[in-house]
């Protein structure tokens, strides 16, 4: 005699499969919380240098793959909590490889101990989801529900709040410049992150700049020779320079401890010098770099940029267990970071090319990740494969894309100089900040800035600034010129606006993260070169 309520499929015998796949209970959320863990994790290890626009999309990819898989499995093995155990093991061996083997690698296990781990993992968690009463089934899944809902109640813990203090505060405003209409020269603003001065680069690398330099005088150009960063890092840095001021009202108003940099983000994106140029007729061209607060500026009328994933993205990718089943596989591929800079690199490069020929008056902005690392350019342009790149020395790397950045830019300055003298634009190569000094790159986060001899600040603060300023109006720079000064000159010189200097001022923040914790350590620099 057969049972009606068994016949009639609304519950499995015990210890059998359900019927269909969603009948089991409770539902099993596990995978979904598992994929969306890592990508929150990284997001909120990096909360003050991203944007929620860079995570929507990932976040939203990875999930959605995550729930496919689920589907898909439920269906063949005819029962969800099964297939979620299975899906939630790969999860988990794919997107946490990355984040494990940075905590073992120190306690040396080597990596194949790790992968034969991930594979048992796997292997262990298929046999249970498929020999598993339902009892056990259920238990199981209700323990990953709650594990997992928990991993992500942390992230979110910190991402939330953050997020809507972030969307609470306002956007400081550029203050307004007064000033005449100028001459209508073309103005080209090149920032090259990490470009070191003469003796950042001779104290870290051993590199001598100086026929470079000499090079760039010969073509008129004003080298600063004792030049520095008024900041310890781009942002802050950018931020004054186009700004024309210090930040002192920004720091103010913040919580020295606060790792959010969306008020220096703001002050960045909205700027003095894009409002004032913008007045007097000219067009702003932003050549965007994979920095996301340099990527784009709302205040410009173009925006080249090249398209591809984020440095979000990229990073994702590299903690994950990809790269390392392609080395298994010993399928050559190089580090999608690299292959970006790479690319991202030439496109800036060619596309200040172009823009030589474009009509003005125009301000030309490009933040350049050269020679920033990683080292991807041999000093003939090809891409340095992850081979190439990791037989060189930092100091080998360094200068091999220096050699190249400074070919392009020698090629780049004499097509404007070309330009009959009336229209030669005025050009500022600059760096925001210089090259790491070896203790700091170490640990940018705890570094203690008050244990740097003077060599390192050198290092760190001494930047490269080269300036060609044509026509009767061109002043005299002074020889320790800071970046915040930059504009401060030129638009006094060639615009008429009342903008005396600024004192030369230098600081430190108090670990990469706290952007407001600030110390000045102008005094502690190297004295100019006689």
């Amino acid at each position: 005699m057969t049972n009606d309520s068994t016949a009639s499929g609304a519950t499995a015998p015990r210890g059998g499969w359900p019927r269909a796949p969603w009948q089991g209970r409770p539902l099993p959320l596990h995978p979904l919380l598992l994929a969306a863990y890592p990508v929150l994790f990284l997001y909120g290890q990096n909360l003050g240098e991203l944007d929620p626009s860079d995570l929507v999309g990932p976040l939203a990819a990875i999930v959605v793959t995550a729930l496919a898989a689920v589907i898909v499995g439920a269906y063949l093995v005819r029962d969800g909590r099964r297939a979620a155990l299975v899906v939630s093991a790969l999860v988990a061996a794919f997107l946490l490889y990355g984040h494990v083997a940075g905590l073992l690698g120190p306690l040396g296990v080597r990596a194949v101990v790790l992968q034969v781990g991930w594979i048992a993992l796997v292997g262990l968690t298929v046999v249970f989801a498929l020999k598993a009463g339902s009892d056990r089934l259920s238990l199981a899944t209700r323990g990953l529900n709650l594990v997992t809902a928990l991993l992500v109640i942390v992230t979110l813990v910190s991402i939330v709040p953050a997020e809507f203090a972030r969307g609470n505060r306002s956007a400081a405003s550029a203050t307004p410049i007064g000033g005449t209409a100028g001459t209508g020269r073309d103005i080209w603003y090149l920032v090259f992150d990490r470009y070191g001065s003469a003796r950042s680069l001779d104290l870290l690398y051993g590199i001598d700049d100086r026929p470079f330099l000499d090079r760039l005088r010969d073509r008129g150009f004003q080298i600063v020779p004792d030049s520095h960063a008024n900041y310890v890092k781009t942002a802050l840095s950018l931020a004054a320079t186009l700004n024309l001021d210090y930040l002192d009202d920004i720091v103010a108003a913040q919580d020295p401890a606060s790792e959010d940099h969306g008020a220096i983000y703001r002050h960045l994106a909205d700027h003095a010098v894009g409002h004032f140029l913008h007045d007097r007729g000219y067009r702003y061209v932003h050549v965007g770099s994979t920095y996301d607060p340099t990527e784009t500026s709302p205040l410009a009328d173009l925006n080249p940029r090249i398209d591809g994933p984020s440095d979000f993205v990229d990073a994702l990718f590299d903690v994950s267990a990809l790269p390392a089943i392609a080395r298994r596989l010993r399928i050559r591929t190089n580090t999608p970071a690299r292959e970006r800079h790479y690319q991202v690199g030439r496109f800036q490069l060619d596309a200040l090319d172009d823009l030589v020929a474009e009509p003005g008056p125009k301000f030309v902005f490009a933040h350049v990740l050269l020679p920033h690392p990683p080292y991807t350019f041999a000093s003939d342009g090809r891409f340095l494969t992850d081979e190439e790149d990791a037989a060189l020395t930092n100091a080998q790397g360094y200068a091999q894309q220096l050699v190249y950045l400074q070919a392009r830019l020698e090629a780049l300055v004499d097509r404007l100089l070309a330009l009959p003298e009336a229209e030669r634009p005025i050009i500022v190569l600059q760096a925001d900040e210089g090259p790491y000094p070896t203790d700091y790159a170490r640990d940018t986060v705890g570094y203690d800035w008050a244990t740097a001899t003077s060599e390192d600040l050198e290092i760190k603060f001494g930047i490269f600034n080269a300036m060609y300023l044509p026509g009767s109006e061109a002043p005299d720079v002074p020889t320790t010129l800071s970046s915040v000064n930059t504009f401060r000159l030129i638009f006094g010189a060639y615009f008429g606006a009342d903008l005396p200097p600024l004192a030369d001022r230098s600081f430190t923040s108090a670990g990469k993260y706290r952007p407001y914790d600030l110390t000045e350590i102008t005094d502690r620099l190297p004295s100019a070169e006689p």
